[in-house]
């Protein structure tokens, strides 16, 4: 399970996978051990494979290309293993050979309907783009855009304020007023105190929440985007959750291997031309992305940027998979 974390369709992940199956999760904190911890084990081989099923490629053929689409490991560990007082019967040896192999994989789910979404809805900027919607990873995004008007509600700047300040959407053609972008209706409805859950938690949607469940092809609805400081306050409380809230930006964060993924969050991305309505309008869901959230967040209105880091998956981590209509999650399969 650690190994596939780290899978996220770079060949750097590639050798991060085989490294934490190797070391162990927590590296040589604890390095993974047997016989109570007195002997390490060696011999791992890891491989890896675009679907569970599928053929399984070696570190060396993995590991070769820069881009990837791996999404399934396999970690095998061998270990001679000593059987205390079974010597002391005729012909069998002070140890015997034993095998143990693990498979995970990111799964993929059609549908949101147990929490882990935040309240944001980044516009599509290629709703043809199945896969990043026409973002560049690593590139800043508007998660909720600013309240201002200034005239051409593009977010690009003009006589007035930008209704952004996120780098690759000021000189974007938005095709639809900026009044149209705040926050979205996951689950949590209008009231302050549940969109702060929804941002530092994310707890929706859920069971009891309507909707309680998000796909491609729904229309959900906005909700009026200048709430005050609570809830910059909120989205900074999610950044503080994080083990690391010092890496500027996502390269950095994978580098440094510290975090915990909460500074990664999992939103729907809108079909920008579908909006309609005035203020807390509607718009079509086209997919699912994850972003990186900045160090801090403060103010009372205006945008919110994040830098896009690849198609979704809840476990907080990026993923290797290709299909942004879909939702991924890591799994233990055997």
């Amino acid at each position: 399970m650690a190994a596939v974390y780290r899978l996220d369709g770079t060949q750097a992940g590639i050798t991060k996978a085989k490294i934490v199956a190797v070391s162990g999760p927590i590296g040589t904190r604890s390095p993974s051990r047997y016989n109570f911890g007195s002997a390490q084990v060696s011999g791992t081989v890891t491989t890896y494979a675009t679907t569970l099923n599928g053929t399984y490629d070696t570190y060396a053929t993995a590991s070769s290309p820069t881009a990837n689409t791996y999404a399934f490991v396999r970690v095998t560990s061998t270990a001679a293993v000593p059987v205390s007082f079974a010597p002391a019967l005729p012909g069998i040896p002070k140890a015997m050979s034993v095998r143990a192999t693990a498979t995970a994989g990111q799964a993929a789910r059609t549908s949101a309907n147990y929490g882990g979404i935040s309240p944001f809805m980044p516009d599509s900027h290629d709703v043809a783009d199945t896969m990043d919607f026409g973002f560049t990873p690593g590139g800043q995004y508007t998660l909720k855009w600013g309240n201002g008007n200034n005239g051409n509600g593009k977010g690009k700047g003009g006589s007035g304020p930008p209704e952004t300040t996120c780098t690759l959407d000021i000189g974007w053609a938005n095709p639809n007023p900026t009044s149209q972008h705040g926050f979205v209706d996951i689950g949590q409805g209008n009231s302050n105190s549940n969109l702060r859950t929804a941002i530092t938690f994310g707890t929706y949607p859920n069971s009891s929440s309507s909707p309680s469940s998000l796909y491609v092809g729904m229309t959900l609805g906005g909700v009026p985007g200048n709430r005050g400081s609570s809830i910059f306050d909120a989205l900074q409380d999610r950044v503080d959750q994080d083990t690391d809230t010092s890496s500027t930006t996502y390269a950095q964060y994978q580098t440094t291997g510290t975090g915990n993924g909460r500074r990664i969050i999992t939103v729907p991305i809108a079909n920008p031309n579908t909006w309609s309505g005035n203020g807390n309008g509607t718009a079509v869901v086209v997919g699912f992305a994850n972003f990186f959230l900045h160090t801090s967040y403060s103010g009372t209105s205006g945008p919110i940027c994040a830098y896009y880091v690849g198609p979704a998956n809840l476990n907080g981590s990026s993923s290797g998979r290709t299909d942004s209509t879909k939702i991924y999650y890591n799994v233990l399969y055997r």
